[in-house]
């Protein structure tokens, strides 16, 4: 009899691992189809990336000339020596021997790693415009050092120097804040961006296009090949309506002393020349400011980073006495024939003001009140004319707002009024604030850009332009923003036309007289101490009035209006008026007509007391 073993119990258990199996199978195949076909892009693109890096090619900012074609910032070719961080397993031993390499302070290199942002694998520069030893000898030891490398980069290159540093401004690496503006969505830190002047307020403009280097790297990060090229876009070239040989005339002119002038186009705001001094060389910023010279530069007393011309706010002094005219004139409080006799004084209000001409002028009219700058006519006008009316029309003529001109943190200036102490000081006003405030004393504040339009209004024949620098771009002409016609009558403006001449030809202004040009000007003087503490220190430099001129010319047809201001200059006549006539000289390629010596008036500040409060 044949015994047969049961196997059936075993057959069952071969058949479930079958089926385990078929199942394990399935889930792989399932699996490998997901991973291969539903997710095989994703992961190619991981596979890429660990072996192709992308590359940023900085795009060069578009260059900047003046009106005539010639060069005012250019770009030049320069290496960085960088360091990327994911590339090295001890970062600080990195830092050690680049330091030593490339001859960088340890410190310096390991603050700029504590600022890193963006993305991984963005380099951090360690020396911006390295030298051609230093780029040697880091791309001999791109092998055992891979993490250190050289990226060449288009440097901004100013070949003015200090000179219009303030017009074009000056360029740097993106700031936290900028990152956080709106004004700069969709730039990566690291970026370098304007940061002050034309650079800054047409920075989009100017930047082009960002090109790209997709790179293949060993698994050392060493780049070994170059997979795809993107080139930069260049940012468009862009002209401005700057004369680069009358901006040398300002600073020629001015030479070296702390103010600003600014020259325009009386018939469409076009900026000729615009000078604040002192200055700063913004080659300095380009390639990364050392932090020492920073230093010195924001703590300098004498604030060369600010644009006087635009952001510095002085009281008008005499040179307010145009508008003055102007508004005097329009509303029929007085006529060019108006006359008020200057015994050297005003009493009004139970207080003394008094006109700098101790003995005073005698019966002057308005011809030659602006001539001789007298302050007792202008404080009769004031009087008459009242604060609410005198405010309007500076409003009108620009004051109190920024005049629009295309660079960043424009200031205001200020016309008080009634309104604005009552908000300001919770007082009232008093009667003898408008009489300083007839000769541009008291509250006013106006910037130097302000008062060079007061002088294009008058040159133009009554119309208030908006400055600007922008003359074209890639060749194509900006048209510039229409002047606004203020309403004036022809007869006011030939009547201020009228007393500006004389102010030249025979008054406190004789030291800007050209052979055979015609100038028509107003000088100015504002203090910045009061009169009693002048006295005390008379030959105190920082507390001498500051000296305004403003002026146009030729009178007959101008083309040229300007406002130059000399910090602590004493009067405008000795020491603004003679600025502005060396720069007119140059312009119009005659020479400087020789004034009588000394000038009849010198404008000089005289004191404008604060009544006392009992005797409003």
């Amino acid at each position: 009899m044949r015994i047969y073993e049961d196997l059936r119990g075993l057959q069952g258990r071969l058949a479930i691992i079958q089926w385990v199996m078929v199942g394990l199978m399935g889930l792989l195949t399932v699996n490998f189809w997901q991973l291969q076909v539903l997710r095989g892009k994703y992961y190619r693109n991981l596979a890429e990336n660990n072996r192709i890096r992308p590359v940023s090619i900085p795009a060069p900012r578009g260059l900047i000339f003046d009106r005539n074609g010639r060069v005012l910032v250019d770009n030049r070719p320069s290496f960085n020596i960088v360091l990327t961080t994911e590339q090295t397993d001890d970062v600080d031993r990195s830092v050690r021997r680049l330091s030593q390499l490339v001859a960088v302070d340890l410190a310096d290199i390991r603050e700029r790693l504590s600022q890193k942002k963006g993305p991984q694998f963005r380099a951090v520069v360690v020396k911006a415009d390295a030298t051609e030893q230093d780029v040697a000898t880091v791309e001999a030891r791109r092998l055992e050092q891979p993490e250190a490398s050289v990226d060449p980069v288009p440097l901004r290159s100013y070949p003015l120097g200090q000179g219009a540093a303030h017009v074009l401004g000056r360029v740097g690496e993106i700031t936290e804040r900028q990152l956080a503006s709106e004004s700069y969505a969709g730039i990566d830190a690291g970026v370098t961006v304007g940061q002050a002047g034309v650079e800054a307020e047409h920075n989009r403009l100017l930047m082009g296009r960002d090109g790209l280097r997709r790179v293949v790297v060993n698994s050392r990060g060493v780049e070994v090949a170059e997979a795809e090229r993107q080139p930069p876009v260049e940012g468009p070239s862009v002209s401005l309506t700057i004369d680069i040989k009358l901006q040398q005339a300002f600073e020629e002119a001015m030479a070296g002393r702390p103010g600003s002038a600014v020259a325009l186009d009386p018939r469409n705001g076009e900026i000729l020349a615009m000078l604040s001094s002192p200055s700063y060389d913004p080659n300095e910023f380009a390639k990364g400011i050392e932090p020492a010279a920073w230093t010195e530069l924001s703590k300098d007393p004498l604030t060369p980073l600010m644009n006087r011309v635009i952001q510095g706010q002085y009281s008008p002094g005499s040179s307010f006495k145009v508008l003055m005219s102007l508004g005097a004139l329009q509303e029929g409080v007085i006529t060019p024939q108006t006359k008020f006799n200057c015994p050297g004084y005003l009493n009004i209000y139970n207080t003394t003001f008094r006109c700098h001409k101790a003995e005073g002028h005698g019966t002057v009219d308005l011809r030659h009140a602006l001539a001789l700058s007298c302050n007792v006519y202008f404080y009769n006008v004031g009087v008459k004319m009242g604060i609410e009316r005198i405010a309007r029309y500076a409003r009108l003529l620009g004051f109190n707002a920024p005049t629009g001109v295309d660079l960043p943190a424009e200031a205001s200036g200020l016309m008080p009024d009634p309104d604005w102490k009552r908000k300001v000081s919770k007082e009232k006003w008093y009667p003898s604030e408008t009489v300083s405030i007839s000769i541009g004393q008291g509250g006013v504040l106006a910037t130097p850009l302000q008062m060079a339009r007061v002088a294009a209004v008058v040159a133009n024949g009554g119309h208030l332009v908006e400055p600007h620098l922008i003359k074209s771009v890639a060749g194509v002409p900006v048209p510039a923003p229409p002047p606004v016609d203020l309403g004036f009558h022809p007869s006011v403006i030939d009547g201020v036309r009228q007393g500006m001449l004389a102010v030249v030809a025979e008054g406190t202004g004789r030291r800007a007289q050209l052979s055979g040009i015609t100038v028509a000007g107003k000088t100015g003087s504002a203090q910045v101490v009061t009169h009693a503490r002048l006295e005390q220190d008379k030959k105190s430099h920082a507390m001498q009035p500051h000296g305004w001129f403003i002026c146009f010319a030729p009178a007959e047809k101008p083309t040229i209006a300007m406002a130059v201001m000399v910090e602590h200059g004493t009067a405008g006549g000795q020491s603004a008026a003679p600025v502005a006539g060396q720069v007119l000289s140059r312009y119009f390629g005659v020479p400087v007509a020789i004034p009588p010596a000394p000038a009849p008036e010198q404008d000089t500040p005289v004191p404008v007391p604060e009544p006392p409060r009992a005797a409003q």
